[in-house]
């Protein structure tokens, strides 16, 4: 059987959630497994994932990826680790989150409530939490808040094409090493022709942790005067997405670091 064949074979299964998660408020969040899964003591991995721009989440989509069809980031992530959740929108924060907002106390007990029944599903995995772009920020800041009543559940905090307000001290020190508890491995992933948040920007913060370089030379160089973004960008890994993720997911299995990808 063909890598494809067994890749349609392995369909994963997507489900749409919502939980209580402040007084009044319901956090909406999206889980994709793989429907190879038959027992939830086996799942060792739950990936958590924070969307990018103001947000939102796609719904859940059929869990067969055909020949052609757009790339599916919890579909692949599923099929690898065997449970992923996205986290979606508070319903008193409709219009999307604001970069403000990502640094609040509410934020961290929406994406708290959302992983914490996913916990109680799959007592034996350990959590890494995924942000892209803005949701770096999110990623951070929700590691560095939960990481005490997480412990060594917090298996690791991966931010993809992040801006450097994603590294701020006080977070980055509380995922650091400390007395009697161990340090939260932190990877960073970074196209070098990023016209969004540009790779120049966050390379001294971070080669201080894991620390993975991707680049493309089919991608336009790096441009200071308009911001790319969008689908088809080095923003976005376009060319390269699933050398990037499948870097990523080894990083998570193993704590191997790809250093570059071309």
């Amino acid at each position: 059987m063909s890598v494809a064949a067994q890749e349609a074979s392995a369909a994963w299964n997507e489900k749409a959630y919502a939980v209580a998660s402040r007084p009044g408020v319901e956090t909406t969040f999206v889980v994709a497994s793989d429907n190879r899964i038959s027992d939830r003591q086996a799942v060792k991995h739950l990936l958590v994932m924070f969307a990018g721009g103001a947000g939102a989440i796609g719904p859940p989509a059929p869990g067969v990826r055909e020949p052609g069809e757009k790339f599916s980031l919890r579909g692949f992530m599923a099929q690898r680790l065997g449970v992923v959740v996205s986290v979606g929108l508070p319903s008193d924060q409709p219009e999307g989150l604001s970069l403000e907002w990502r640094e609040t106390a509410e934020h961290v007990k929406d994406a708290g409530a959302v992983v914490n029944v996913l916990v109680k599903q799959y007592p034996e995995a350990r959590i890494t939490l995924l942000g892209f772009s803005n949701g770096a920020r999110s990623a951070s800041h929700i590691g560095a808040a939960l990481r005490g009543q997480w412990g060594a559940k917090l298996q690791g905090v991966v931010l993809l094409s992040a801006s450097i307000e994603a590294f701020r001290d006080d977070w980055i020190t509380a995922l650091d090493a400390g007395k009697d508890r161990p340090k939260v491995p932190l990877l960073v992933v970074q196209h070098k022709r990023d016209s969004c948040l540009p790779y120049r920007e966050i390379e001294d913060a971070a080669k201080w942790h894991d620390f993975i370089t991707v680049e493309d030379v089919k991608q336009p160089r790096v441009n200071t005067y308009r911001r790319d973004c969008g689908p088809g960008s080095a923003h976005q890994f376009a060319g390269r997405e699933e050398k990037t993720y499948q870097a990523v997911v080894e990083w998570i299995l193993t704590g191997r670091v790809v250093e570059r990808i071309e």
